[in-house]
């Protein structure tokens, strides 16, 4: 039994070392407001759009080794899925249930598979986080992960995944490693 838990302790520790030398080499990225920032593979094209009037900030990842995956971070202030009706704060799940609702028209196929609800969280901020498994294109099935995180009463930051069916887990571990990366600089 001593030498289980020795070999376990030892992989662990060395997975965990490469996990971490695994984004020591990735890029920062800061949006223009200096509002947040998050770390990337270093071979992960960044583009980017900022609206300097209303502070909203959309930056989409992609992989140049895949013909699908989307990665998106959106910062939205003032967002209207955080509006409550009651006066009382809206919790980032009823927040995220609405979005994917706006969301779903845009697709021939949208089940919200109600996975992982609390897996996935921007550190230090109230989160909630779904999967989806969607059809875009009548035969182009795939899956989605979607993050929402409440910064304030009113700003959010939405944080979503999307690739194939056949390759959507095999990149998951970097977009993990992504989300656990998202830092909040200035409220």
């Amino acid at each position: 039994m001593p030498i289980t838990i020795l070999i376990f302790s030892i992989y662990s520790i060395s997975h965990l070392q490469l996990g971490n030398a695994q984004i020591e080499n990735w890029k920062r990225y800061s949006d223009p407001d200096q509002k947040f920032a998050f770390l990337h593979p270093p071979k992960w094209v960044v583009e980017s759009t900022h609206d300097n009037i209303s502070g909203y900030t959309e930056v989409t990842l992609i992989n140049p080794n895949s013909t699908r995956m989307k990665v998106s971070v959106f910062y939205t202030p003032k967002d209207s899925l955080l509006d409550s009706n009651t006066g009382k704060p809206v919790v980032p799940s009823r927040a995220l249930a609405t979005l994917e609702d706006q969301i779903s028209a845009d697709y021939f196929f949208f089940n919200s598979t109600g996975k992982f609800p609390h897996k996935y969280v921007v550190q230090g901020y109230k989160s909630a986080s779904d999967m989806i498994d969607y059809e875009k294109i009548k035969g182009q099935p795939g899956n989605m992960l979607i993050v929402l995180a409440k910064i304030t009463d009113k700003d959010s930051l939405v944080f979503s995944y999307s690739e194939s069916k056949r390759t959507f887990y095999k990149a998951l571990s970097n977009v993990s490693q992504i989300i656990k990366s998202i830092s909040i600089l200035n409220k």
